[in-house]
């Protein structure tokens, strides 16, 4: 029988939050052992370089001599054994709060094997033993995830829980909660579901889990079943985090606590009447990582079968992963009857909105977004919706027209769902990596439809597709309007809209707006302003953020006769000089959209 590896890990302090982590590597043929953590965790798509938050790492042998531990790169040590058991500790610094990292302090600990678990590299494939210690009882510290638990000590100052993975892959795909949380548990056919938010609110979550119910039903029907038997929704609450990341049998979740609804919210209101726009985020968000449950844990690019975590895994497929995923977490909710099909209709315009108020859809292909994730899309600055396209939104977007092209294409017999159901069946449930033309070749073998006049421009171009002309043939009339403030996501029409156009995102700043971002080739772009630039005036009158567009729309006497002509003066404020500049004022652009829905029963049809 092959020696396990054991793994111990501890809350050291809360105060300077800190793990105690602990290897026991038995003795083997090996003469050195290496030993290296990732620098980036699956789903998160950029280099983390985790390591740097290791500390005071030692080596000892079997007897409990010193061994000299050299550091061989950012990531990676080295232990000359002779052969003999080695023990090697170290304490990682746990003050990253987000679904990536480890984070540690006085409510709960939380931390990913990516960012705490060093990998033997020698030892990759051995089976792993890892206890984990509670040594905070006193205060009512429990423990939640999707590991498969061997046994559990108690005594009066800690627990310590025992769990065996198959290999190191595993072990880093298992997010741990320790603390303080509340939780409950629901079936749906043979699969045990559990809801943990972290702290103790009185958030309902009951009523939360009603709701979960039908979605994980939805996906489960999909896919003719589950792959895990039990599920984790791990759920850190925080004041205004969001973020989510997805695991084999689990997903870590970062949400505002007060956005969540509470037990007194229904002692006046129907349930099934009340889901607030935040709560509704919420359960998007759970759809998501769910849908990836299948879709990218196990539908996957080749090069994420057995990726390397110590660089960056190119690929140009996260439209597909991304893009599809974030089309079915709201329809799913439409077809679970948790929104009303104008809500869903609504949050199809905002999206379609943002993808035509990024400038850098014109740049940038949404396959050349998903291969540069990790430098251009993870690492975005203010001027960065000039120059890229996510290949999330757009990537929904494209899934979404590459439906109706199919049902179109095929007179009803064939749409994504079914694309859908042979990538598990070929592919992710076999374990086998999914190719670029992946698309093309399930429509061509399956379906016997070349989709690609479609494809080739939808990812492999920049063009903008014929969304009202495709979306009305699910019953859709697509609108178009400029936008009513800061704050307008689009989606719904507006009573009043802007009339002159200025192209700049800005915030208040002391006397004025500081701009945030600056669109290229708009009236701002073009009268020189930059970002970080502090607006105080247009002509004779002072600017904020309530007043800018107000000031810029009293030289327009409608949306179609701005006065075109007009020029008015900038006073700013760059790096402490003072700069004046001319713009000329120009009709708003209509960057917002919505729908009506003009024929109700084919939008149903077509959401069902």
């Amino acid at each position: 029988m092959t020696a396990q590896l054991v793994y111990k890990i501890s809350p050291s302090s809360l105060s300077e939050h800190l793990f105690s982590v602990s290897i026991n590597v038995p003795s083997s043929e090996s003469q050195s052992l290496h030993f290296s953590l990732p620098a980036w965790i699956p789903g998160s798509y950029m280099i983390r370089d985790f390591a740097r938050n290791i500390h005071q790492i030692s080596a000892k042998d079997e007897n409990g001599a010193e061994l000299s531990i050299v550091q061989t790169d950012k990531q990676s040590w080295e232990v000359i054994n002779e052969r003999k058991a080695v023990q090697v500790d170290y304490l990682v610094y746990a003050f990253d709060l987000s679904v990536r990292g480890a984070y540690l302090f006085d409510e709960y600990a939380f931390f990913n094997g990516t960012s705490t678990f060093l990998e033997v590299k020698e030892m990759s494939n051995r089976p792993i033993s890892l206890s984990i210690t509670n040594n905070q009882v006193d205060q009512n510290w429990r423990i939640a995830c999707s590991f498969a638990s061997v046994a559990e000590h108690e005594n009066d100052e800690e627990t310590v829980y025992e769990y065996l993975c198959e290999d190191y892959q595993e072990l880093i795909d298992h997010p741990v909660l320790l603390g303080q949380f509340e939780q409950h548990t629901f079936e749906v056919g043979k699969t045990k579901f559990h809801l943990v938010l972290s702290g103790s609110t009185q958030t309902d979550i009951e009523k939360i889990c009603l709701d979960l119910r039908p979605l994980c039903e939805h996906h489960m029907t999909m896919f003719d079943g589950f792959p895990e038997e039990e599920y984790w929704f791990i759920t850190l609450l925080t004041e205004d985090g969001f973020g989510g990341l997805e695991h084999r049998a689990s997903t870590a979740l970062m949400y505002p606590r007060f956005h969540l609804p509470m037990k007194q919210d229904f002692k006046d209101t129907s349930y099934d009447d009340w889901r607030s726009a935040d709560y509704q985020r919420f359960l998007s968000l759970c759809s998501h990582e769910l849908f990836h449950t299948w879709h990218v844990k196990r539908n996957k690019p080749e090069v994420m079968i057995s990726p390397d975590l110590s660089q960056e895994a190119y690929m140009e497929q996260l439209w597909i992963y991304e893009g599809f995923t974030s089309l079915y977490d709201d329809l799913s909710m439409a077809r679970s009857k948790l929104i009303t099909h104008e809500r869903y209709a609504q949050i199809l315009a905002e999206n379609l909105t943002r993808l035509i108020r990024t400038q850098g859809r014109h740049s940038q292909t949404v396959t050349e977004s998903s291969f540069n994730a990790w430098t251009k899309f993870y690492k975005q600055d203010a001027g960065s919706h000039n120059h890229i396209v996510s290949y999330y939104n757009k990537g929904a977007i494209v899934a979404l027209l590459l439906d109706i092209t199919l049902r179109d294409l095929s007179a009803g017999k064939y749409c994504l769902d079914n694309v859908m159901q042979i990538l598990w069946r070929d592919y992710g449930s076999k374990n086998i990596g999914t190719h670029d033309h992946v698309i093309h070749d399930i429509c061509k073998a399956h379906f016997d439809i070349d989709i690609s006049a479609f494809l080739d421009i939808a990812i492999y171009s920049t063009i903008d597709l014929p969304y009202s002309q495709m979306l009305s043939s699910i019953g859709l009339k697509l609108h178009y309007r400029s936008r009513s403030g800061l704050k307008d996501l689009g989606g719904t029409p507006a009573d009043k809209v802007a009339l002159s156009g200025f192209g700049a995102s800005y915030q208040d700043k002391d006397s004025g707006v500081i701009l945030q971002s600056v669109q290229d080739g708009s009236p701002a772009s073009r009268a020189g302003l930059q970002i970080g630039d502090i607006l105080i005036a247009i002509d004779k009158w002072q600017v904020s953020s309530t007043t800018l567009q107000s000031i810029l729309d009293s030289y327009a006497s409608d949306i179609n006769t701005a006065a075109e002509n007009s020029m008015v003066t900038l006073t700013y404020l760059r790096q402490g000089r003072l700069i004046h500049s001319s713009m000329r004022v120009e009709a708003a652009i209509l960057d917002t959209v919505y729908f009506s829905i003009e024929d109700a029963s084919k939008f149903e049809r077509w959401i069902q």
